[in-house]
């Protein structure tokens, strides 16, 4: 049974938590993982590789920018997501400063990490967005209102900021986000022979009113 928790506290990561929340995307991902069984199809070379990855995002990608998160519970991180706010930017120095660390957590999973990136940036191009990059909850503590928690805070700041968000998913996971308020708007293939994934999309009031 999951622990059920009164209490998730959601806030932005810092360098401290690096460790602990790749530790819990690492276990959250370990299986039925199309992104990861993408980038890294040997299944050794990904529970090697696809950590050090993560890592690399985090510390390069979404921590400089405050889209990591972390989901706090009993005082340990139970649960946590990257995304990209609408003012994300990669710029050329952390991008140059960052390529031997991805070159050594990609390995032979490069090209096709680069497919996804491509995937990704190609997503409502010149609309401001959020998109979400990954949201992971520890096995053990799946379906005890965590993953709810993230969303929460999430959804809140699209409120507040008023630009939609955007995420892709596996079939699985539709029903999920559909019942806590995201439209399912399509399909899209990662790269020219990834998986075929659903395009998801919150929009903020604001926006749900002038669509409707």
């Amino acid at each position: 049974m999951p622990n059920k928790f009164d209490d998730v506290a959601v806030r932005v990561a810092t360098k401290e938590d690096v460790p602990d929340l790749v530790s819990v995307l690492d276990r959250a991902f370990t299986d039925d993982d199309p992104f990861g069984e993408y980038m890294f199809p040997d299944e050794t070379q990904r529970r090697r590789l696809q950590p050090r990855l993560t890592r690399a995002m985090i510390r390069h990608q979404y921590l400089p920018s405050g889209g990591a998160l972390v989901a706090i519970a009993d005082g340990r991180i139970v649960g946590g997501a990257l995304w990209q706010t609408p003012s994300y930017r990669f710029g050329p120095l952390r991008y140059l400063a960052s390529i031997p660390e991805f070159v050594w957590a990609m390995g032979s999973g490069g090209p096709r990490a680069l497919a996804m990136d491509s995937t990704i940036a190609g997503l409502a191009k010149g609309l401001p967005h959020f998109f979400g990059v990954s949201l992971g909850v520890d096995p053990e503590h799946q379906r005890g209102g965590v993953g709810e928690a993230v969303l929460t805070y999430a959804i809140a700041e699209i409120e507040r900021v008023g630009a939609p968000l955007l995420g892709l998913c596996k079939d699985g996971n539709v029903a999920y986000y559909r019942a806590r308020g995201a439209q399912r708007i399509g399909r899209i293939r990662i790269g020219r022979r990834g998986p075929e994934v659903n395009v998801i999309m919150w929009l903020p009031s604001s926006l749900a009113e002038i669509a409707e």
